[in-house]
């Protein structure tokens, strides 16, 4: 039997939402908070397609490493501290996806404003950055220490696809 959002869903977005929610799977075990680049590189290695791969360093001088999606727009960015644990990372979807990302963010943390949840467990913070004027995607931050300064003009620049 097909719930109500099942039944309004095109053939077009059917495999849309199949791969949104696959790579969300991903998103929402949270293994990379508190793990390793080594841990996060040999997870998706194994688990996550995607085109490439790059390295850099953040404005604020942590390490970070991005994977670009394939065949979709967007990318996964984590940021890594001085001590080489990740503590934020950075989830970019193409900004049509914005309302079905929302939808399983509401169903999956609580809600304490509007483009912000928490985990159940209080560990995390899940943070929307709504699409810039102009731009064709949106980045969804989720992050282990309040602390941590999070530049929103580092994160706009990062989805390249």
């Amino acid at each position: 039997m097909w719930c109500g959002c099942c039944r309004t869903l095109s053939m077009k977005g059917l495999p849309m939402l199949l791969l949104l929610t696959i790579l969300s799977v991903s998103a929402f075990a949270q293994f990379p908070l508190g793990s390793t680049m080594p841990k996060v590189k040999a997870y998706f290695y194994r688990n996550v397609p995607y085109s490439f791969v790059q390295e850099f360093k953040a404005e604020n001088g942590d390490t970070a490493i991005c994977f670009t999606k394939v065949k979709v727009l967007g990318d996964f960015t984590f940021y890594f501290d001085h001590n080489g644990v990740c503590t934020y990372y950075v989830v970019t979807y193409g900004k049509q996806e914005q309302p079905e990302v929302v939808h399983l963010l509401d169903h999956k943390y609580c809600k304490t404003e509007s483009a912000k949840w928490i985990s159940e467990e209080g560990k995390f913070d899940v943070i929307l950055l709504p699409p810039t004027p102009g731009a064709n995607y949106f980045s969804i931050v989720y992050k282990s220490d309040p602390s941590v300064s999070i530049q929103e003009s580092t994160l706009n620049t990062l989805a390249t696809n």
